[in-house]
């Protein structure tokens, strides 16, 4: 099956250096993903003060936990030109979670990685996968690296789904921040080549 692609894009997305473009938009075909804005806040409270949703996490934000979170990927358009985006309903302009592209040390080495939450009572409806994918996408197509990873716990298999319906595999096991996680990594290479034998 053909990855979700990009349907939409502006002609003037976020790069490196560039600070945020507030008209900056990503779609595929039932999502829209957008920089973070500061009326987001109760959205993302609601979402990381939830236990269930925590669980891989060492524990649930508070509010000011989620302000901080806020404040450092608006902060990130400004110093990298990415970060995490909001992810919405494109039909309602519901929130649905938040997704994108962010940075990691993983080993002392600087990692581009792709993050996703889904917000609770929205999760296994394809939401993260679809969010994700857009994501690698445009790394892909406005970063220069020849491969982006995600960083999952082994007991999540929820993301470990989602990371490998993105077309990643477990490239190796790593103690981060004092946790295992999974690196799950997919390469350019192998994306065009998963590109070439979709169908149009």
């Amino acid at each position: 099956m053909a990855q979700p692609r990009i349907v939409e894009a502006p002609l003037s997305p976020l790069r490196y250096g560039h600070g945020v473009d507030e008209d900056f938009r990503l779609e595929t075909e039932r999502l829209r993903l957008r920089p973070y804005r500061p009326e987001d806040l109760d959205d993302l409270a609601s979402m990381f003060s939830d236990p269930e949703h925590m669980r891989w996490y060492p524990a649930p934000f508070d509010r000011e936990g989620s302000q901080v979170w806020l404040e450092r990927q608006i902060a990130a358009y400004g110093t990298r030109g990415y970060a995490l985006w909001i992810v919405e309903d494109r039909a309602t302009g519901g929130f649905l979670g938040t997704a994108g592209p962010t940075v990691q040390v993983v080993e002392d080495i600087e990692e581009v990685e792709i993050g996703w939450h889904t917000r609770p009572g929205r999760k296994g409806e394809g939401i993260a996968p679809e969010a994700a994918a857009a994501a690698r996408d445009w790394a892909f197509a406005n970063l220069d690296v020849d491969h982006v990873i995600s960083l999952v716990r082994p007991e999540n298999q929820p993301s470990s789904r989602v990371a490998v319906k993105i077309g990643m595999h477990v490239d190796r096991e790593v103690d981060y921040k004092g946790l295992r996680h999974l690196v799950y990594r997919v390469d350019r290479v192998t994306t065009d080549r998963a590109d070439e034998g979709a169908a149009p």
